[in-house]
Order: C-alpha cells, then sequence, then structure tokens
C-alpha cells in the first residue's frame, strides 16, 4: 500500500484532526516554523509546480549523503559527505510516512506548491514518490505535529536539504 499525497489528502478533514492534535500555542509565543519568513506559508495563490528538476547540490566536494528518518521520535539524521552529522526536529506521520530506502529526486523552488495550492517551500523528493512524498516546510514543525505523509521540516533545513542534497545520489532511509 502506497501512502497518499499531500494532494489526496482531504484537507477540511485533516484540518479538524490537526485542530484536535495540536491546539493554538499561547499568545506570544511563535513556532519557528511558522516566523520563518522565507518560507511562504498557507494556501498560495497559484498551483506552482515548475520549478522542479533533478540537481546536484551548489557544493559538489561537500554535501548531504544521508538523510535518516526515525519516525518515533520525529529525529532527521544529516550525514555529510565530511563526516559531520547533524540532528534535526522533522514532522513526518508515523501513520503515513512511507517506511523505505531510496534517493532524493526532483528537487523545487521555496514558492513551490502541491495541486491544491498548499505552500510546500524547498520540496525535496524521494525519488520513487516522485512529488507525492518528499522533505519540505511551509506547514508546522513540532513535537507532535504529524503531516500528510511528508517529512516537514523548518525553513531553514528544508533550504539546507534541497540545496545540499545530489539527486539520485543522496540517499533517504525512514524507519519506524
Amino acid at each position: 500500500m502506497t501512502a497518499p499525497s499531500d494532494d489526496e489528502i482531504d484537507l477540511e478533514l485533516w484540518n479538524q484532526e490537526s485542530v484536535a492534535l495540536n491546539p493554538k500555542p499561547k499568545a506570544g509565543i511563535k513556532s519557528s516554523s511558522l516566523a520563518a519568513a522565507s518560507c511562504p506559508q498557507g494556501k498560495q495563490k497559484v498551483v506552482n509546480r515548475k520549478t522542479c528538476a533533478l540537481a546536484p547540490p551548489i557544493d559538489t566536494n561537500n554535501y548531504i549523503i544521508h538523510l535518516h528518518v526515525k519516525l518515533s521520535t520525529q529525529n532527521l539524521k544529516v550525514t555529510w559527505k565530511n563526516g559531520k552529522i547533524e540532528n534535526w526536529l522533522c514532522s513526518p506521520n508515523p501513520k503515513l510516512t512511507p517506511r523505505m530506502t531510496d534517493v532524493v529526486g526532483l528537487k523545487c523552488g521555496v514558492n513551490h506548491t502541491n495541486l491544491k495550492k498548499d505552500g510546500m517551500a524547498w520540496f525535496t523528493a524521494i525519488r520513487r514518490y516522485y512529488m507525492a512524498i518528499g522533505f519540505h516546510n511551509s506547514q508546522p514543525v513540532g513535537k507532535g505535529i504529524y503531516s500528510h505523509g511528508c517529512i516537514r521540516v523548518s525553513c531553514e533545513k528544508a533550504k539546507i536539504i534541497n540545496q545540499n542534497s545530489w539527486s539520485n545520489k543522496t540517499k533517504v532511509t525512514i524507519v519506524r
């Protein structure tokens, strides 16, 4: 069974579930991913899927060689060619995000959307899922927040993944 894409999810139902699972933050407290001004948030005016392509990293001497997602802890372990390892918070969906090993596929720009005009800034696809499952921002990220199946990260991290991964080369592993 393949996980549904963000385009296939009933957004109204998801919004109802999201409100129940993710109460509004207290006044004066901002989510770091929502505060990121460089990633368009929420619904956009037009569908934008024209910026996607297979691409090398900006620095072919040091790039991300492995993205390892652990669904149960919402941890994304990022391994660089130079040996550096970083651990970042991510918001996948333990029930919908597929467990697998694959590589990075298409990489899209900051204004990328799904077909329902939801912002998906810096979308970096998992090859076998084409544009249905990947890493992106423009939607909430945090402990206990769950995506439609993609792996959400902060705007800053989404851009790093997008610009520093290598299409058809950077390994992606997703485990329970």
